[in-house]
């Protein structure tokens, strides 16, 4: 991957979730953000979401077993992960 992409976990307000934002490289940091926030390891899919012009990404959510778990500020590589 070539460009550093950031990776917020979901929140009741948008400057929470903006507090959790880190950087995320490999699908491995993807993994590992949604592992320290507690959530069971299950299908991951990332989805394009739409444009935040708040922050200013080409945001795609992040869900787990079809739940929201977070959101990227750009596009990942096609990820679908089974049991990570």
């Amino acid at each position: 991957m070539g460009d550093n992409i950031l990776f917020r976990l979901h929140r009741g307000s948008l400057s929470d979730s903006m507090a959790t934002a880190r950087t995320i490289n490999t699908k491995a940091d993807l993994v590992k953000a949604l592992d320290e926030d507690g959530w069971p390891h299950g299908e991951i899919e990332v989805k394009p979401y739409g444009c935040d012009d708040r922050i200013g990404w080409d945001t795609h959510i992040v869900t787990v077993d079809g739940m929201a778990a977070g959101f990227t500020s750009a596009a990942f590589p096609s990820v679908v992960l089974e049991g990570q």
